[in-house]
């Protein structure tokens, strides 16, 4: 199995970042597919847009795809969102399929609610935000301040170190070649140092959750029947959360993937299948 840096070299072959400046924000993203097709929108985890390589690969053919480098300037979700929108407008998305995973499903969900111009919602691995999960920071809303002035803090090197050893908690129990895989993720992330700052940004965004209303079942009515809900058997996030989510969306499909963790959905071509069939029912 490759790494994740050799797969993101061969993606890069392909594949190219633009640039551009949208709201007084810097921002890179790679759009590719047929501009006339039904366009599907990534919202990453950890701010690693390169998690879904993949998904853009087994999707491009069929859609038009984006995946977006999020600013690391912005303040607050409100203010994420809204670059996010604008790049959709000037690259004339209309009705995308909006697909999240971990803390990009629930910046996927703020979306909807906010825009709710979307034609399906595809969340992974996540959560909501009345949540265990978040509960936790609401009741320490310290720590976020106390995690991302750590990060700047340590040297990257260490950091980076702290930070592939999370494999064993994404990828527990899988396989030695999911592991391996995993790890070398992990590795790709610490070995860039333009990580560092997005992975800040991204526990700040993360912290900033807890100051956001709780969703309504009726924040989803634009997307009623068109919801596709995948989580792994063995989340980080508990099985209260998990069925928290499951119970606030309005008529989702909900597939719990057997035997797999927090991690794995990088790879594992259950998690693609599974958004395939569902898009062939419900795109036009």
């Amino acid at each position: 199995m490759r790494t994740y840096s050799e797969e993101e070299k061969e993606f890069l072959k392909c594949h190219s970042y633009s640039e551009d400046v949208i709201d007084g924000h810097k921002l890179r993203y790679v759009i590719s597919g047929t501009e006339n097709k039904q366009a599907i929108v990534f919202m990453n985890g950890l701010e690693i847009q390169q998690m879904f390589m993949r998904y853009v690969e087994a999707f491009e053919d069929q859609y038009q795809t984006l995946i977006i480098e999020y600013p690391t300037d912005t303040k607050n979700n409100d203010e994420q969102l809204s670059v996010i929108h604008s790049l959709l407008e000037k690259l004339n998305i209309k009705n995308p399929v909006m697909i999240g995973a971990s803390d990009g499903g629930m910046l996927a969900q703020l979306y909807t609610r906010r825009y709710k111009d979307i034609c399906a919602l595809i969340l992974m691995a996540t959560v909501t935000l009345d949540s265990e999960y978040l509960e936790s920071d609401r009741k320490r809303p310290w720590f976020t301040k106390v995690l991302t002035t750590a990060f700047r803090i340590v040297p990257w090197k260490l950091a980076g170190n702290i930070l592939t050893k999370k494999v064993n908690t994404y990828y527990e129990g899988e396989s030695e070649d999911e592991m391996a895989y995993g790890a070398s993720f992990f590795r790709m992330i610490a070995e860039n140092r333009r990580n560092k700052e997005k992975l800040i940004h991204s526990f700040r965004m993360v912290g900033e959750l807890i100051h956001e209303p709780l969703m309504k079942t009726s924040d989803f009515e634009c997307v009623r029947g068109r919801i596709l809900l995948l989580q792994p058997e063995n989340d980080i996030f508990s099985k209260k959360d998990q069925k928290t989510i499951e119970v606030l969306l309005p008529e989702p499909e909900v597939h719990y993937i057997r035997g797999s963790h927090h991690g794995p959905w990088v790879l594992q071509d259950e998690y693609i299948i599974k958004i395939k069939n569902f898009l062939n029912r419900i795109v036009i």
